[in-house]
């Protein structure tokens, strides 16, 4: 049940010996799996007229663990398959919860993606993760397009703890920094999501060549990204939009980052304390008069 036309074919092949209200849970999913892949469990719940807890059974009923899996599935293959606009025209042609704005539906979706997040969590795989990037020379961040976002941010508190952290993000001066990492010292660290940036795929196949150690930051397991990971940590970014949602990958870095930071107490202290003078000097904080 890895794409979409499987999840169907499961749906209708069990048909027949559904309850009543999961058949009315799988004829509002048939009839079009491309935007309810994007419904939170509520909005699916309503259309179906059932309860909440009546689509968690329907998905336990299919084989999943709960609601959030059998949404994931779904979203894997819609995600690869349309595109930007036509994932846009998908989130404006999707019916608006009765009782529910944008903004309280954008809210619900990303405590759906945490969820997905928090119940998959690979924290022995992150501990590794952590170990690599504390005693690493250099930590080489691979992102692109949207993910540049994220790699600023990872770089920014990185920075805090005193590691040597680079951006690379197909700026073709970037190219260098990726030609200076080193198999021994360096450690690599790739966030992509549907759609992959080819920049980020191309980038991890040639570091896989250079025999580097990378880790992934992901969002299903058919991600090209996957394949030339040491490690690769797995959180959704799907929503009923032309956007991606970043709430879990951020999630991911700031744990990260935590980790390392309780690991490095004393010269992350020294560090902000240093860096604290820098910023009194030129002023870089308001201060109030008092």
């Amino acid at each position: 049940m890895s794409d979409v036309p499987n999840v169907i074919k499961t749906m209708m092949d069990m048909y027949p010996q559904l309850s009543t209200a999961h058949k009315q849970i799988t004829d509002v999913i048939v009839q079009a799996p491309d935007t309810a892949a994007f419904y939170t469990i509520s909005e699916l719940a309503r259309l179906a007229n059932v309860s909440d807890a009546t689509v968690t059974r329907f998905a336990r009923a299919l084989g999943y663990k709960g609601f959030p899996e059998l949404s994931r599935q779904l979203q894997a293959v819609v995600r690869m398959r349309l595109t930007t606009k036509e994932r846009l025209e998908k989130s404006l042609t999707k019916e608006p919860a009765a009782d529910s704005d944008i903004i309280t539906q954008s809210v619900e979706e990303d405590v759906q993606n945490l969820q997905m997040l928090l119940d998959d969590l690979d924290v022995e795989g992150l501990e590794v993760c952590v170990k690599d990037l504390l005693s690493c020379r250099k930590i080489g961040i691979i992102c692109s397009r949207s993910t540049y976002a994220l790699g600023m941010y990872f770089q920014f508190y990185l920075n805090f703890l005193g590691k040597t952290a680079l951006v690379i993000n197909g700026d073709p001066r970037t190219l260098d920094e990726i030609a200076g990492l080193d198999a021994v010292q360096d450690i690599v660290l790739a966030i992509g999501f549907s759609r992959y940036s080819q920049f980020t795929v191309n980038s991890l196949k040639y570091l896989s060549q250079k025999k580097l150690k990378s880790y992934v930051i992901t969002d299903y397991l058919t991600s090209p990204l996957a394949e030339y990971a040491a490690k690769t940590f797995y959180c959704a970014t799907g929503v009923a939009s032309y956007m991606d949602s970043f709430v879990a990958p951020i999630a991911i870095l700031q744990a990260i980052i935590r980790r390392m930071s309780s690991e490095l107490y004393t010269n992350t202290v020294n560090e902000l304390g240093r860096l604290e003078e820098i910023w009194n000097l030129f002023g870089v904080y308001y201060r109030s008069e008092e």
